[in-house]
């Protein structure tokens, strides 16, 4: 069974530590993955206490109905519906689900196989709204 709250708040260190280090593309990369975790996590929250913290799939039935978005946050969102809604008063967020989630105009699971660095400008824009997503999020969580 996946921890998703552990899982995020470990990423969100290892991306700490890509940036400190100088690892933009490390960084941008785990960093889309610990967004990806935290609102896995944050769909896990709404589940009943009766449902199995898993995906629904085809052989799997955890008293919900949630499947597993994969990497994609649009998807995320679908499934939960407070935060979809939430999210949708506010343009300057989606903008920063979408920065995050492509970063170099790439998904961040698929730039983790770039060569090339970013400069510094569009990574320090990058990492700055990576941040505010992380805290809007968190705030989000707590009042959802």
């Amino acid at each position: 069974m996946e921890d998703y709250q552990a899982a995020f708040l470990e990423r969100h260190s290892d991306t700490e530590i890509l940036d400190k280090s100088g690892r933009k593309i490390g960084a941008m990369h785990f960093g889309g993955v610990t967004i990806e975790c935290l609102l896995k996590a944050m769909i896990f929250a709404t589940l009943p206490n009766s449902a199995t913290r898993e995906w629904k799939t085809d052989n799997n039935n955890p008293g919900h109905t949630f499947t597993n978005p994969g990497h994609s946050y649009t998807e995320a969102l679908k499934r939960h519906n407070k935060l979809k809604s939430r999210i949708d008063k506010f343009p300057q967020v989606r903008k920063w689900l979408d920065e995050v989630e492509n970063p170099m105009g790439q998904h961040f699971i698929d730039i983790r196989y770039f060569a090339i660095e970013a400069n510094n400008v569009n990574y320090k824009s990058w990492f700055n709204t990576y941040q505010k997503l992380i805290g809007w999020l968190q705030k989000q969580a707590t009042t959802l």
